[in-house]
This record gives C-alpha cells, sequence and structure tokens, in this order.
C-alpha cells in the first residue's frame, strides 16, 4: 500500500463519521491525529443531525460538520443530491470511518482520489487505501489505524477521547452533597437495561453510605422507567431529579461533567464520561459489541462484568448486584 504524503494533499478533507453517539466519541483520538498531520486543512465532517451537537464538543481545532440527512424522517436527502453537495468542495481526502458498502460508493461518485477504509462489505474495489480489519482491535485502534497506518505510522500512541464541557446557564441544586449521575437504560435498550428494581436497591444502598444527590439522565423514551426509578423513593427524602428528555445533548454533557460520580450501563452516556473526565462505573451484560473492543481508556473508570451462566440475554445483566455497584462507586470516590 502506498504512503499518503499529506504536502501533496491540497484539497479539504472529508470523514464519514459512525452514527451512533459511543462510536463517534471513539473516532476523536483518530480525528486528532488527522487534524495534526494537516493542521492547515479544513476537515469536514459528515454527520447524522443528532451527532451536530455533539461534535460542538469537540476540541479539535479545524473541523467543521456537513450534516448527512439521507436518514432523518420527513426531509430525506437523496442519494444523489448529497454526492452533488459533496463534490462541490473538491475533497482531496475522504476518511471511512463506517464500514459500509454505500459509503464507499458515495465517495467514488464524488470523484475524491484518495479514499481510505477496511476492506469490508465488497467495498476493496472503491477504496484507493484499504485496510485488513483485525475484529479483535478496540474501535479507537481501528479508527487510529486507517491514519496513522496510511500516512506510514507517523504516530506512536494516540490520546484518550475528551469532550469539553462549559459552565451550567442553570447550576444544579447544591447542598454541598455528591452529586451522582445514573444512567440504567429503559427497555429501549435491550439486554443492556438494568432492572428497575436493582436500580432501585442501589439508590437505597448508597443513600445508607453516602450523603449524596441523585440525578437522572435518558431520552424521552426512557422517561417512563426513569419515572419509576423516582416515584419509588418519593416518600424517602432521598433527593432525585430526574433530567430524563429534559435536555439537549451538549447540556446532557454539561451535566454529566459536574457529577462527583456517574453509574451507567454500556452506553453513550458512559462514553460522555469518561471523555470529560467524570468517575464511572459501568454495568456490562450482553452488549452490542464484545466489551473488549469497546472499554473506555480511561483509570478513573470500573467496569463491573456480569458473569452470569444465564441463557436469556436480558437476564446476563442482572447477575450484578446492587452491592457490587456501591462498593465501586466508593472506591471510586476514595481515589
Amino acid at each position: 500500500m502506498k504512503k499518503i504524503n499529506p504536502n501533496f494533499i491540497t484539497g479539504p478533507l472529508l470523514v464519514v463519521l459512525p452514527k451512533f453517539i459511543g462510536d463517534v466519541i471513539n473516532t476523536l483520538p483518530a480525528l486528532e491525529l488527522l487534524s495534526k498531520l494537516y493542521p492547515d486543512q479544513h476537515i469536514y465532517l459528515l454527520a447524522r443531525p443528532h451527532l451536530i451537537e455533539l461534535l460542538q464538543k469537540t476540541t479539535i481545532p479545524n473541523i467543521k460538520v456537513i450534516e448527512d440527512n439521507r436518514y432523518t424522517k420527513g426531509q430525506k436527502q437523496s442519494f444523489w443530491h448529497l454526492a452533488s453537495l459533496l463534490k462541490s468542495y473538491h475533497f482531496s481526502l475522504a476518511l471511512l470511518l463506517r464500514g459500509s458498502l454505500r459509503e464507499a460508493i458515495l465517495c467514488k461518485f464524488v470523484g475524491i482520489s484518495h479514499v481510505i477504509g477496511y476492506a469490508q462489505n465488497l467495498r476493496s474495489g472503491f477504496l484507493s487505501h484499504a485496510l485488513k480489519l483485525n475484529p479483535c482491535h478496540h474501535y479507537i485502534l481501528r479508527y487510529c489505524r486507517l491514519v496513522n497506518d496510511t500516512h506510514g505510522q507517523p504516530f506512536e500512541t494516540y490520546s484518550a477521547p475528551k469532550l469539553c464541557s462549559s459552565p451550567l446557564k442553570s447550576p444544579l441544586p447544591d447542598n454541598s452533597t455528591l452529586k451522582v449521575g445514573l444512567y440504567f437504560g429503559g427497555q429501549n435498550k435491550g439486554s443492556r437495561h438494568y432492572p428497575t428494581e436493582l436500580a432501585q436497591q442501589v439508590i437505597t444502598q448508597l443513600t445508607k453510605q453516602l450523603q449524596c444527590q441523585f440525578f437522572v439522565f435518558g431520552d424521552q423514551s426512557e422517561s417512563q422507567d426513569n419515572a419509576c426509578l423516582r416515584h419509588a423513593h418519593y416518600h424517602h427524602e432521598v433527593q432525585i431529579t430526574d433530567l430524563s428528555g429534559k435536555t439537549t445533548l451538549p447540556i446532557l454533557i454539561d451535566n454529566i461533567a459536574v457529577m462527583d460520580l456517574m453509574i451507567s450501563i454500556d452506553s453513550g452516556p458512559m462514553h460522555m464520561a469518561c471523555a470529560v473526565g467524570t468517575p464511572c462505573i459501568a454495568l456490562v451484560g450482553f452488549g452490542t459489541s464484545p466489551w473488549s473492543i469497546v472499554e473506555p481508556k480511561n483509570d478513573n473508570f470500573i467496569a463491573i462484568r456480569s458473569n452470569s451462566t444465564s441463557l436469556i440475554e436480558s437476564d446476563i445483566i442482572t447477575s450484578i448486584t446492587p452491592h457490587s455497584i456501591v462498593k465501586a462507586g466508593l472506591r471510586l470516590l476514595n481515589r
């Protein structure tokens, strides 16, 4: 494979991002490497609408965003319309951080001469630089290899993902108690959801150990599950603020950033917590990807993995006891 010389790349760069929040956070180290190689050129990120606010929290200086509306309900953008739009930018290089054939075909129609991606899903013929995917590699390493290997391996290490936070315009209630963020997911998370009755026990046991107030996060579809969690403690003088469905993505990140501790399932909020430096506990049951390739690169982090022998996927996470979660939380806070 011929090495790409940054001095010969004169036009702007296009990066096609994944579609999930956690995956996009894991691309940030690769984007940082790309920015170091091309400090004077614009790097355009092709991102789905729900990701645009998240990208406002990055610390990479020379990136811009192009909204990808091909999958937006009610205002779908056609493949040809997007290809025409991208062609007007005169991109010199494209980096495909999604593994789909459709994105490789898109870059071919746009006429981009250097197209980097993994040789998967029958798309090798559409790539100028096709790398063999090692499925054992962490997602961050996968993304960084696409930059590093195709440019002659100028980097030996990468930095962990980072998001910046801003002071909250409406500060959270503060009575000098510890702030504990909670994201247990809802029924929409399937086998990753931590059952409400166990989540209630986590709150009860933490309250006995610490003077703290709880902030429950989630989107609108998870508000009913979170309401049950809050109502279960309504008469027990436990301070629970339910923020599910009440924040934008940037404000969610800002809220997570001021927590003293975050307890989360394997999810976007877990990756957000690690990217802003909030101590975090992850509850790992049966996920959408093997845990070893998505685990955050963070020292202020404890993952509690299920050791269940259940044949029912939704029951695997239930072997993680509230006591083990509280014990891990105390360890992180004592650090």
